[in-house]
């Protein structure tokens, strides 16, 4: 679906049954096609590729909200903590992953005097920043603000924007400006995704 490069990847911290998987699927089929990711450091989405991403090591990269999780291994509680962090943040995937050898950048949408939001917003424009040929990203709902942003922020680029809507009608997903959604031709995984379309590309569509 895409050339090879850098794709970023991003989606809602609130999946249904199921999205998870998806969205690891979704990441196996752009790795198998010669694509590397960039991702955020949320639960949901973000979480799962992160997953995912603790077995493809140099093909994913994590830009995290927050800083460095402390300490370097599991505490005897099972759990890890990170300045910076809040309760949407994958705090035990990012660090696993860093664990595993993948790379996680810190502070990536601001150092801690930062407010959350404005961290949260700079990260995910930081996240489609890196991409160089699209981005794929899931919604839970139309309403998921995070994930309307980064499609936004990457059809401001000129990227291509994939989306997938997990739970709802993929006719309802927000738009991105002037254009249209359409559904992909594609395959297997691909056959649920739904193609941003800018006004002038939607004209030839049509």
């Amino acid at each position: 679906m895409f050339p090879a490069g850098v794709v970023a990847v991003a989606g809602s911290r609130s999946l249904p049954p199921g999205g998870s998987g998806l969205v690891s699927q979704v990441a196996g089929a752009l790795v198998r096609s010669g694509q590397s990711l960039v991702v955020g450091c949320c639960v949901g989405a973000d979480a799962a590729v992160l997953s995912f991403g603790s077995g493809s090591l140099g093909r994913v990269r994590c830009l995290a909200a927050f800083g460095p999780v402390s300490p370097p291994f599991r505490a005897p509680s099972g759990r890890y903590s990170a300045p910076g962090a809040w309760s949407g943040s994958a705090v035990r995937e990012v660090a696993e992953f860093l664990l595993a050898g993948g790379s996680v950048r810190w502070w990536s949408g601001g150092g801690p005097s930062a407010p959350l939001p404005v961290r949260l917003a700079a990260r995910t424009r930081a996240v489609v920043a890196v991409a160089s040929v699209g981005l794929v990203v899931f919604f839970a709902s139309p309403s998921s603000r995070g994930s309307l942003l980064a499609a936004r922020c990457a059809a401001s680029r000129g990227l291509p924007v994939l989306a997938f809507a997990v739970g709802f009608p993929g006719s309802a997903l927000p738009p991105l400006g002037s254009g249209s959604w359409a559904p992909c031709s594609g395959s297997g995984v691909w056959s649920g995704a739904w193609r941003w379309a800018p006004e002038q590309e939607s004209l030839f569509l049509w």
